[in-house]
């Protein structure tokens, strides 16, 4: 659900939501495949790492979106934020992911771009507010 960058406007904007809700906060990092590929391809020349596999990229990713919250968040409920990672699409990784936990709603980060930049590059953001079964709520950075 956080892209890089923006991760730490989106976790205190979704903190301040599901604490305003009652809801539990799942935080969500999703590594692009190409980005898995690459990390595997860095570190596969070392010995000790030649067979990381994805189920250990996802725990890095899950360990990345909890050093975010920790970061971000002073002070916050543990027994109501849970981080976890995956590997793949990240629009599909999301919306998969809201999907199976009946999510009330989605907070994803986004940046303002023009209409050629959202066309050349696409928009994560911008594919999940329009394919969410849920309300979707952006939390916008430059």
């Amino acid at each position: 659900m956080c892209e890089e960058g923006h991760s730490e406007h989106v976790v205190s904007v979704a903190y301040d939501l599901t604490t305003a809700y009652g809801e539990p906060l799942v935080v969500l990092h999703v590594v692009p495949d190409e980005g898995f590929e690459a990390h595997k391809q860095a570190i596969g020349s070392v010995a000790d790492f030649s067979d990381v596999s994805f189920e250990q990229e996802e725990d890095s990713a899950a360990r990345y979106a909890k050093r975010v919250v920790e970061q971000r968040l002073d002070q916050f409920d543990e027994s109501v934020v849970e981080t976890r990672g995956r590997v793949g699409d990240p629009t599909d990784q999301i919306l998969a992911e809201a999907e199976h936990l009946d999510a009330r709603f989605v907070v994803v980060g986004g940046r303002r771009r023009s209409p050629v930049g959202k066309a050349i590059f696409g928009s994560t953001t911008q594919e999940v507010l329009l394919s969410a079964d849920c309300p979707v709520v952006t939390a916008m950075t430059d």
